[in-house]
């Protein structure tokens, strides 16, 4: 499997220019392409990345200044038009209304560029040295790479802070667990995820908890004058409050990830689709919860300890009774799950954190971490466990 590690990089004064100087030509190798791309569609003409991979070799044949630049840098730009241009011919194979070119990319819409490859540059635990680089990169080293492991690409990003570079890993695949814990996960928005075993993981809410510092912010954007050093500035702030939200997110769902691959051995989870979750009423904060970014999250964690990890389908989860199977209707505002059939009576989140593991193969109350949420007598006995998440 493939993983990637993110480091802080420290460059010099002019390692800061040059890095700034690759992200631009690279900005426009992409716009170049685009142009070029549109306009054969336009003529009917079919203008494939193999194709523009061919010019590219011929251009830093005739070009000095271009062949200053790593070929795979410049290929991996290339790359990430053809992944680009295929995804909206994806969309007017759909029909979609709006399917439109991808953009042209302006200065503060182009933050990254990549080497598809880890050829053309060196690496020998804290220095990176590729040509267009003067001098060796520092490369702060806050965790040590997985070993043995291959790095297969790398990528450098720039952000309000600075940059980062991103070693993607090829390290090998982890084994099954032989263990019986298991576990069914429902996510939510009061609360962000009930566990079958009578657990909650309560809600960050990051972005609601943001929203008056990034209201002053944007204020203090529509108050400055367009052009001028002072919006510049107040356009920053803007960006690290979105940044710092990003990251309290990020943290969370790592945190809340590892906790669940840490407790068990099998976890069964719904398959979301988010974007069409994200349409109504509740959009924000589907938006703010990052269900989507957790199960990515939760994947890479389980495939890498050896966890399995099983997607169900999420019809009625909510609606059925974990007890007998019977549907019991529900409108969203009500909370608690109350069966007309076999008297339980059960919050009903943890109703359906319940059937989401019986459908995973794992009947309800089997096979738990604890000896939480047994059968009593037809009635549940509910024990509300709360994760401490920082």
């Amino acid at each position: 499997m493939i993983l990637t590690y993110q480091y802080r990089v420290v460059p010099t004064k002019s390692q800061h220019r040059a890095l700034e100087a690759l992200l631009e030509s690279q900005r426009l190798l992409y716009n170049a392409a685009l142009e070029e791309r549109i306009g054969a569609y336009r003529r009917g003409v079919s203008r494939k990345y193999i194709d523009q991979t061919k010019a590219l070799t011929e251009w830093r044949r005739s070009d000095p200044e271009a062949s200053f630049v790593p070929v795979a840098l410049q290929r991996a730009t290339l790359k990430r038009l053809d992944e680009a241009y295929n995804g909206f011919f994806r969309r007017v194979k759909l029909k979609r209304a709006k399917a439109g070119f991808p953009r042209f990319r302006g200065k503060g819409w182009w933050d990254s560029f990549a080497f598809s490859e880890f050829k053309g540059i060196s690496f020998d635990g804290t220095r990176l040295r590729f040509r267009g680089m003067p001098g060796a990169l520092n490369v702060h080293i806050h965790r040590p790479l997985p070993q043995p492991a291959r790095i297969r690409s790398c990528t450098f990003r720039r952000d309000t802070k600075g940059w980062k570079v991103g070693f993607a890993v090829d390290i090998p695949v982890t084994a099954l667990r032989d263990g019986r814990r298991s576990v069914g996960v429902d996510l939510g928005i009061a609360t962000f995820a009930a566990l079958s075993d009578g657990g909650f993981i309560p809600s960050l809410k990051a972005a609601r908890r943001a929203e008056r510092r990034l209201r002053v912010a944007q204020r203090s954007v529509a108050r400055r004058q367009r052009n001028s050093k002072s919006r510049c500035k107040a356009r920053m702030r803007v960006a690290r409050c979105h940044a710092a939200t990003a990251r309290r997110r990020s943290n969370f769902l790592h945190q809340a990830s590892a906790r669940l691959i840490r407790d068990y051995d099998l976890i069964a989870v719904e398959a979301l689709s988010v974007q069409g979750l994200a349409r109504g009423a509740l959009a924000r904060d589907v938006h703010d919860a990052s269900w989507s970014k957790f199960l990515s999250i939760l994947r890479y964690k389980a495939e890498r300890a050896g966890v399995r990890l099983i997607e169900v389908d999420p019809n009625n989860t909510s609606q059925d009774c974990s007890g007998c199977g019977m549907r019991v209707s529900k409108h969203l505002h009500d909370r608690w799950h109350d069966c007309p059939h076999c008297g339980l009576s059960i919050d009903r989140d943890f109703n359906a954190a319940r059937n989401i593991l019986d459908r995973a193969g794992v009947g309800p109350g089997l096979h738990n971490v604890a000896d939480r949420g047994k059968r009593a007598g037809g009635n549940l006995r509910l024990t509300d466990v709360r994760c401490q998440l920082a």
